[in-house]
């Protein structure tokens, strides 16, 4: 996860969706308090050191030597206890409790006065509220005793496990610690910003919460042995204290804003009053945000938290959005920057695709350098300059800068301008490093345009541009001449200016919307890139890759700029990579989309397929690629005189039945995507493989819990009479476990996976509960309506081909759940269009329950009981 060591500990869901308490190992119900209260035992053991075996949950309270009750008679509860020592802990030595801890759902704001009365019936000499600490509406409280004057007080930090209350010195800037989860220290901070009011006033956060960052690390970079990023306690219990120390993390804003009035200007100070930034200094102060060059991992944790806050909330506040970062990583990886090489990013935006090339090149030095060697030194210092950032918003660019800062610096280079105007007119850095013929790689996802104002319509800025201009016929004289456009679309234009903006034997990747692959409107621009340089790929996304912000189409295309003598020379044959990404990770409300494991459980790993497009890109490049349904190589000769480049229209794996469902990409209403992304919670697994051997019964009165095994062949009899029966009661935990996993739900579509693979049975109300073998694949789809699209789709000859196209295996053929997870299904916009499927595939659903329940009948009341009846 953005922002986190990968060895740290995180609460833990078991398979049957329990935590495993991460002090002594117990089962814990998976209820909103225990999230919090494993959240915060993983932050005690991961951020204050603070050992397992120091920590108690559930711990009684005496008052005296009678335990406390609440008003119902019941006993009380401590949720956590950190006690002086494991010993004092194994004993629940309430003497030597160090601090209590309050833990509420994320929503509530009560459970002080629980706290006190915890408090004051022990030693302790202080306490933690919170309701969180992974949710906007998280906060944690940290407090004092004061026993003389019976109150708990407020205070800035926790003590560390080394550390006594009361003992917290302002700590020199050697012993500040790495913060473990930056991400949840950013929304800590953001929320305490938040927690002051200022949500009701008309200050810009996100922007105020840059400026507090930058005061930090301009403090911890200056000289000096002592931070000035701090307030003691004494400071933050009067009112004089908490102005100075809020005056002096304004100051160091300052003090950096002044060496960068290009871009804050005279004037700009952190808006929020005093007691905001005092409550962010609480948070932030006893942490370092500046580690070495060569602490690559930690500039990469923290580089990542930073743009997952700023991106976060900047959606939420501006209705700004960012490039998918799966797909800023895919594309750095697939222009692959060298150190010595210049990056830029002429529309840097808040700077994504500059410092996860920056993170790049530091990898690929600290992967070929030795530890403290000249070269590695110089090779570092080379790569943070040569990294280069053209932006026209200031906000934007003071957030890249930060970003870059955060990410080992670099940002010198991140630069305010419009890049479309004239080159002159860029900022002096660029100028002077990163001119026109000089960047070696150029990374960018410029803005799209809609209609009217998002369009460039200034006749200065499109008198320079090629692709501004059409080919009209002249009233004077009758002949062709070229005419400038009143408006043209931005992401042409750049487009342009990056191509031109490329050194010779450059590199540049590009986001465009897919109509640049294939419509009239992009032939210039198209002709241009063949003319001036070699198309290396082209990469069409997936339709979610930029939901919920925008819903337009996207490709990624890659192209390696041609000298001026090779544009002399006839062009010669080459390949010319081409992708369809069929998943990109997230729902289209932005949601992640996990894997789903065989066993039907989401793993940690998001869902997608770009780390193979660029593995495929590669490979293409050395000679290796393997073709496949979605990813495979056209030559230059095979593109059409039309320029298209769109990778849908020359797949050559593409039978009749995906190109007919392809088509629905093109039909106005509709799109297409995978099975398994058509609907948030849709699951398709096929279980473990299970053993029955111990649990098999002759009959139902053979066992004291019976219940039907089936096998494929017995789903798809319409008697299902060929079932075996279990006796779950014989059954090991174990088994119970898989058994749970393999049980069917009423609506459950189950799929054959080996021998006659995708024939569809349907779960009936009469099969609820009963096992299914792992035999088959199960989908379960939420919706009712969707169900029966799903099912009406999996009863097709198209669905049938797709499937058939996947099977495996040298003597009987089989099919995977990932296969029918990936089977490509068309999505309506408007599930009215869909309606006649829907009805078709309820059609089916209602004669399989209408069949299971006579059947039930038949064998109920049917007619053996009859005869048994007529008979006496």
């Amino acid at each position: 996860m953005a922002g986190q060591r990968k060895d740290d500990v995180h609460p833990i869901l078991n398979e049957d969706g329990k935590y495993i308490c991460l002090t002594d190992g117990t089962l814990l119900p998976s209820t909103p308090e225990e999230t919090v209260r494993q959240g915060f035992i993983a932050v005690l053991i991961n951020e204050y050191g603070y050992p397992a075996n120091r920590i108690r949950r559930e711990v009684p309270i005496y008052h005296g030597s009678s335990e406390i009750r609440d008003r119902a008679g019941k006993p009380v509860r401590a949720d956590i206890v950190v006690y002086a020592s494991s010993t004092a802990a194994a004993r629940r030595d309430q003497g030597q409790i160090k601090f209590v801890v309050e833990c509420k759902k994320p929503d509530a704001k009560s459970g002080y006065e629980q706290l006190v009365s915890y408090i004051f019936s022990t030693n302790a000499p202080g306490g933690v509220w919170t309701n969180g600490v992974d949710g906007d509406e998280s906060d944690t409280k940290f407090y004092r005793v004061d026993r003389e004057l019976a109150q708990l007080l407020p205070v800035t930090e926790l003590p560390r496990v080394d550390e006594k209350w009361g003992s917290i010195n302002r700590r020199k800037k050697t012993d500040l610690e790495k913060p473990h989860d930056v991400r949840r220290l950013f929304r800590l901070c953001n929320s305490k910003l938040y927690g002051r009011g200022m949500e009701n006033f008309d200050y810009d956060i996100t922007m105020d919460m840059v400026r507090i960052l930058l005061a930090k690390i301009e403090d911890e970079s200056a000289p000096g042995d002592y931070p000035a990023f701090y307030i003691s306690q004494d400071e933050y219990e009067n009112p004089e204290g908490r102005e100075a120390a809020a005056q002096r993390v304004r100051s160091l804003f300052e003090a950096f804003a002044e060496r960068h009035r290009e871009v804050f200007p005279e004037g700009e100070r952190i808006e929020v009053p005093d007691s905001a930034i005092v409550e962010a200094v609480t948070v932030l102060q006893p942490w370092s945000l500046v580690v070495g060059y060569q602490d690559a991992d930690e500039w990469d944790v923290m580089g990542a938290a930073y743009e997952q806050y700023t991106h976060q909330n900047l959606k939420r506040q501006r209705g700004q959005f960012f490039t998918n970062r799966l797909i800023v990583s895919a594309m750095v990886q697939m222009a692959d920057p060298q150190v010595g090489e210049k990056v830029l990013d002429p529309a840097g935006g808040s700077g994504g695709f500059v410092t996860s090339a920056f993170r790049y090149m530091r990898q690929s030095i600290l992967a070929t350098t030795a530890p403290g060697s000249p070269q590695r030194e110089r090779q570092l210092d080379q790569a943070k300059n040569d990294i280069f950032l053209s932006e026209i918003s200031p906000r934007l660019v003071k957030l890249a800068k930060t970003a870059m800062l955060l990410n080992g610096d670099g940002h010198a280079g991140m630069t305010k301008a419009n890049s479309l105007g004239p080159y002159e007119k860029l900022d002096p850095w660029i100028q002077s490093r990163c001119a026109r013929g000089v960047p070696k790689v150029i990374l960018s996802n410029p803005p799209f345009a809609g209609q009217g104002e998002s369009r460039i319509a200034d006749p200065q800025i499109l008198a320079d541009y090629e692709t501004a201009y059409r080919t009209v016929v002249s009233k004077a004289t009758g002949e062709l001449v070229q005419e400038l456009m009143q408006q043209q679309s931005p992401e042409l234009l750049f487009f342009e200016r990056c191509l031109d903006w490329l050194a010779e034997g450059g590199r540049m990747g590009i986001v465009l919307p897919k109509a640049f692959l294939d419509t009239a409107q992009a032939h210039r621009a198209r002709e241009m890139l063949f003319e001036r340089a070699y198309l290396d790929g082209v990469v069409t996304l997936h339709k979610d890759s930029f939901q919920p912000d925008t819903g337009v189409r996207t490709c990624m295309v890659f192209l390696t700029k041609k000298t001026e003598r090779q544009r002399q020379l006839p062009e010669g044959d080459y390949d010319i990579f081409m992708a369809v990404s069929q998943k990109v990770g997230q729902t289209s409300e932005g949601e992640p989309i996990f894997v789903v494991g065989d066993d039907g459980r989401p793993t940690a790993e998001i869902d997608h397929d770009l780390d193979e497009i660029v593995h495929d890109f590669k490979a293409l490049r050395s000679g290796s690629l393997v073709a496949s349904q979605f990813r495979y190589a056209v030559k230059r000769s095979d593109i059409d005189n039309r320029l298209n480049i769109n990778p849908q229209f020359y797949s050559p794996h593409l039978n009749e039945s995906i190109a007919t469902v392809r088509r629905f990409d093109e039909l106005d209403g509709w799109s297409v995507t995978t099975l398994g992304q058509l609907e948030k919670g849709i699951a398709v697994f096929k279980g473990p493989r299970l053993k029955t051997e111990n649990v098999i019964v002759s009959d139902l009165s053979s066992g004291t819990d019976v219940v039907g095994y089936f096998t494929p062949s017995a789903m798809l009899q319409d008697k299902r009479d060929s079932a075996k029966l279990i006796d779950l009661a014989k059954a090991t935990n174990k088994q119970l476990r898989d058994f749970e996993i393999v049980t069917v739900r009423e609506g459950d579509l189950l799929l054959t996976r080996s021998g006659s693979i995708g024939r569809l049975a349907y779960v009936s109300s009469v099969m609820e509960g009963q096992i299914v073998s792992d035999d088959m694949i199960r989908v379960r789809v939420p919706s009712e309506e969707i169900r029966a699209y799903v099912a009406a789709f999996l009863l097709s000859e198209n669905a049938m081909a797709q499937m058939l196209m996947n099977e495996y295996g040298s003597v009987q053929q089989h099919l995977e759940p990932g296969h029918v997870r990936d089977l490509l299904i068309p999505v309506p916009r408007n599930w009215l269009d869909a309606a006649k499927l829907i009805a078709s595939g309820k059609e089916f659903i209602e004669s399989k329950e209408a069949s299971d329940r006579a059947m039930q009948a038949l064998r109920t009341r049917g007619f053996d009981r009859g005869m048994t009846e007529l008979l006496g």
